[in-house]
C-alpha cells in the first residue's frame, strides 16, 4: 500500500517527535493538528454506535481522540506498519482492535462499517494504487456510509516545505482536492463536502483568526483539505449542513 512502509516500522515509537521537530514553527504539535481533525470531524458526527474504520492509523492517535468525541463507537484501526499497529494497541483504547493489514486487500466482509476515515494516507499511496485503495474502501463501507479523508494541499507553500523536509515524506506525491475528487468519483463515490483548513498558524496572537477558519473553507489556501463522500449507488444520504 504505501511506498516507504518500512520506514513507518523504524519510526514508529518516535513518530510523534520527529513530526514534531518537523513542523515546530507551526506553533503546534503533531498531537495538535491530530485532535484537530477529529474536532472537525465532530462538527459533522454525533455520538451513536457505529462501526469505525480508521484507514491507515498509524500509532493509533486519532483513534485516541476519536474515543474522546465518540465514545459510543466501535473502532477498526488498519495499518500497513506492524511496528505502528503494536503502538496503537498499548494505547489500550476501549472498544478498539487494530490490525496489521494491507489496504489494498482488507480483511474484512463487504459493508462492514459506517464511517471510514483516512487522515495523511492517500499521499503515501502509490499513485497507481490509489483507485484500488479507494475502491477497496468503498467495498468495506456500506451503502448508506460516509467516508472523510484529510490530504495535505500541495499548492500551500508551508505545507510543501514540512513535506519536503520530513523524513517519513520523502518521495510522496501529493494530490490536489481537485484530483482527489477526481478520483473519488472515478472509483465509485460521491462527493458531498470539499473544504480547506488550517490557513493560519496556531500561535495564541492570531487565535481570533483561527477561531474564524470554518468561514474559508471554500478558498484553496489552507494547508491541508478535507472531503466528505460516500457511496454513488446509495440514495438514503441526507446530511445536515
Amino acid at each position: 500500500m504505501m511506498r516507504e512502509h518500512i520506514s513507518f516500522d523504524t519510526i514508529a515509537r518516535h513518530y510523534r517527535d520527529i513530526h514534531d521537530k518537523n513542523i515546530h514553527w507551526s506553533g503546534a504539535s503533531s498531537s495538535d493538528y491530530a485532535k484537530l481533525k477529529i474536532q472537525i470531524l465532530a462538527r459533522y458526527e454525533i455520538n451513536e454506535t457505529k462501526e469505525v474504520l480508521d484507514l491507515g492509523c498509524g500509532d493509533g492517535l486519532s483513534a485516541f481522540y476519536m474515543k474522546q468525541f465518540f465514545p459510543s463507537w466501535k473502532l477498526t484501526g488498519v495499518d500497513l506498519s506492524a511496528e505502528s499497529i503494536a503502538v496503537a494497541k498499548e494505547r489500550g483504547i476501549a472498544d478498539a482492535q487494530f490490525f496489521h493489514a494491507d489496504g489494498l486487500d482488507l480483511p474484512f466482509q463487504p459493508q462492514r462499517f459506517d464511517l471510514i476515515f483516512m487522515a495523511g494516507v492517500l499521499h503515501h499511496v502509490l499513485p497507481q494504487q490509489r483507485a484500488q485503495f479507494l475502491s477497496e474502501a468503498c467495498r468495506v463501507l456500506r451503502s448508506s456510509g460516509t467516508i472523510y479523508i484529510f490530504e495535505h494541499n500541495p499548492y500551500h507553500p508551508f505545507t510543501q516545505y514540512a513535506v519536503h523536509t520530513c523524513v517519513f515524506d520523502k518521495g510522496v506525491q501529493l494530490l490536489s482536492a481537485k484530483a482527489a475528487k477526481r478520483l473519488l468519483r472515478d472509483t465509485g463515490w460521491q462527493i458531498d463536502i470539499c473544504k480547506y483548513l488550517i490557513f493560519f498558524p496556531r500561535y495564541r496572537v492570531l487565535q481570533p483568526l483561527i477561531r474564524m477558519e470554518s468561514f474559508f473553507g471554500a478558498i484553496p489556501l489552507g494547508g491541508q483539505y478535507f472531503i466528505r463522500a460516500y457511496p454513488r449507488d446509495s440514495s438514503v444520504h441526507c446530511f445536515p449542513n
